[in-house]
């Protein structure tokens, strides 16, 4: 007989038995139930699945292009009469220059670079430091111009045969070791046919210098000086600067073919502008200087030339011509180039830069200007002339300091006359008004003066330049 213990074990066991048994039998069993509700039995679409949107990624902006501006300083001639070595003068064979710059330095640092040209040549000790009529200067005058900010020169010029071959070479080392770019003079005929190329700011410059004559003075194959005018065609060495004229004394046959060929190989390049610094046209044009300035422009043909070679650099390619030689200020004027293709270029022109520090002290003679002229280009066009400028200058007559016009007058009316006498303040209120007058289109009294003058002037390049285009201008 089974006890009440083994009973209940054995109650156990079955009853796990069957909870195992119906477990696997659940498990077994198809998912669906075993009857179809009456709602199901109805007839219906099977849903309808909606592709998936495809995401969508916003295009991103496409880069603006590139835009490239930078600012060119220019200034005219760089001389050095015996007067400023005597003034600069501190023992035998040392000179100090820097003075002569101090005022003026700051405005230098308005460009990106500034561009001069150098009337003179950089000599050793021993060729004897000179002023005119064969121009001679010490290392240190060429220092104080880079210590100023003038950094580039151009030396293709009438004097740069001063001290023959050998001054030409002096020079070229005096700069290069100074780091002053040069251009316009040719240590092998060779160099003639490269094109000196800047960059600036992402915009290149291609720069070409030429000049009317070196004062009748050709360089025979040693180098030397031959001072014979009949000569002129026999100078060996001559290759070494660039003329404008195949005749240098009469000035009336332009050499068209060295100046296209010139700016064509510079084009060839791909240059954003090319700038032409050319030593060329009358000395003192304007003054009513008796001595200087009695040519009939009828029928001498060196003004006509001046003007034809101006527009010849431009209708051959140049975009900015800046002119020096008259060593007075003559107009500044934008000139719309029509391109072959039918687009118009807009050009730049200063007939004369003038003096920049020299020893010629009378009105207008030591007048000048700093210009500026204000470039940019977007990437993948071309390059334009934005906007010129320029600030007055005054060289003090009696120690031949370059005085910026505006604020030495500013100084003046705040009671600052430390380093100015009664002479030195008429003269700058005469020049405010002169040089305002040349190159901004009127004379701007000091009441409303300002540092830096925005020149407007224009033509189309078919109307012709000069005295009709300048009119009632100042020493006309």
């Amino acid at each position: 007989m089974l006890t009440k213990k083994t009973s209940v074990i054995i109650i156990a066991i079955l009853s796990v038995i069957i909870i195992a048994a119906a477990v696997i039998w659940l498990a077994g069993s198809p998912s669906e139930p075993y009857y179809t509700p009456a709602f199901a039995l109805e007839e219906t679409e099977p849903p309808t699945l909606e592709p998936d949107e495809p995401e969508i990624i916003p295009e991103s902006e496409p880069e603006p292009p590139a835009v490239f501006n930078a600012t060119l300083a220019f200034v005219g001639d760089l001389m050095l009469h015996q007067e400023q070595l005597d003034a600069a003068r501190v023992s035998s064979g040392t000179y100090d220059f820097n003075y002569v710059f101090e005022h003026i330095r700051r405005y230098f640092d308005k460009a990106d670079l500034s561009i001069g040209n150098l009337e003179t040549t950089i000599v050793t000790y021993g060729m004897r430091y000179a002023g005119w009529p064969l121009f001679r200067s010490p290392f240190s005058y060429a220092q104080a111009i880079r210590d100023a900010g003038i950094t580039f020169v151009s030396l293709g010029n009438n004097h740069i045969f001063d001290a023959g071959a050998q001054g030409l070479y002096q020079t070229v080392a005096a700069l290069d070791e100074l780091g002053i770019g040069h251009t316009g003079t040719f240590l092998t005929y060779d160099q003639r046919d490269e094109t000196t190329i800047i960059e600036v700011n992402g915009i290149t410059f291609a720069v070409l210098s030429y000049t009317y004559s070196t004062n009748a003075i050709s360089l025979d194959a040693a180098g030397n000086m031959m001072l014979d005018q009949t000569v002129w065609d026999r100078g060996e060495r001559n290759y070494m600067v660039k003329y404008i004229y195949h005749d240098r004394t009469a000035q009336s046959i332009i050499d068209y073919e060295l100046i296209a060929a010139d700016i064509a190989r510079a084009r060839a390049l791909n240059p954003d502008f090319v700038i032409v610094l050319p030593h060329i046209g009358l000395e003192y044009y304007g003054t009513m200087n008796s001595s200087r300035d009695t040519f009939d422009v009828n029928t001498d043909p060196r003004w006509y030339n001046w003007m034809r070679a101006v527009n010849f650099f431009l209708e051959s390619g140049a975009d900015v011509v800046m002119s020096s030689h008259p060593h007075v200020l003559l107009p500044a004027e934008f000139v719309y180039v029509t391109e072959e293709d039918g687009s118009v270029r807009r050009a730049f022109v200063a007939h004369s830069m003038a003096n920049f520090v020299s020893a010629q002290r009378t009105n207008p003679r030591d007048m000048g200007a700093i210009f500026y002229l204000n470039f940019e280009k977007v990437e993948g066009e071309r390059g334009i002339i934005t906007s010129a400028e320029f600030t007055p200058t005054l060289v003090r007559g009696r120690d031949f300091t370059v005085l910026p016009v505006t604020d030495t007058l500013k100084r003046v009316a705040e009671g600052d006359r430390s380093d100015l006498r009664d002479a030195d303040i008429t003269r700058l209120r005469r020049a405010q008004l002169d040089i305002t007058h040349m190159l901004y289109g009127e004379p701007v009294p000091e009441y409303y003066m300002r540092e830096l003058y925005e020149i407007t002037r224009y033509r189309n390049i078919d109307i012709w330049p000069g005295r009709a285009v300048w009119g009632d201008l100042p020493w006309r």
